[in-house]
């Protein structure tokens, strides 16, 4: 374990390890406090539809999921591939060849191990689609039923049942009495500034 954990530290593998670990913490990090709100979850991948990485021909999927997911499996992806390149191969050069042979093949073995996770994560790449997000439903024509005190002009709230669910809305009325507590109300549209949904009564 001890060996294992020395050719992890060393070059060239630190050169992957190294960025690995911290990518993976950042991602502990995200998960545990729950970050995505504003910083990892949001950072999208790379454009592969402009500029270098369009030249580079990088994989579709690097593009579909976000930067740090991204990030940390091709990285881990990389870490394997030295770790084994330097136990069966780079261990056996000696001074300037070793440089010389494992320098440029550290910008090789990225390259493919962004081709690799691409395969990895191609299963995952809907997940992260936005053209796939969930459906918004549309309230207008629904019946409910009122669960505050009541529904004036400046504050209800409302109840839809839906099978076992309930979807509670904010509401309010434009003029008239107000609504008692466990009155049918009918949805009649939504006020997109107040996010709150007009109703009348039944």
């Amino acid at each position: 374990m001890t060996a294992f954990f020395d050719a992890l530290m060393s070059y060239p593998v630190i050169v992957f390890s190294a960025p690995f670990c911290l990518f993976f913490a950042l991602m502990l990090i995200d998960l545990l406090f729950d970050l995505s709100d504003g910083s990892l979850g949001d950072i999208d991948g790379v454009d592969i539809e402009s500029g270098w990485s369009a030249k580079l021909l990088l994989p579709p999927i690097v593009s579909q999921v976000p930067l740090p997911v991204a990030l940390t499996v091709s990285t881990f992806v990389a870490t394997v591939l030295t770790y084994y390149l330097q136990c069966y191969l780079f261990g056996l050069l000696l001074g300037v060849a070793f440089y010389a042979v494992t320098i440029p093949a550290l910008f090789v073995i990225y390259y493919l191990s962004l081709h690799i996770s691409a395969f990895a994560l191609k299963p995952l790449a809907p997940v992260f689609n936005a053209k796939n997000a969930f459906a918004k439903i549309h309230y207008e024509g629904m019946m409910a039923v009122v669960r505050s005190s009541q529904v004036s002009s400046n504050y209800g709230e409302v109840v839809i049942s839906q099978g076992a669910n309930e979807i509670q809305l904010d509401a309010y009325i434009e003029s008239g009495d107000d609504i008692p507590y466990g009155d049918e109300v009918v949805i009649i549209s939504k006020h997109h500034d107040l996010e709150k949904y007009l109703v009348a009564k039944i």
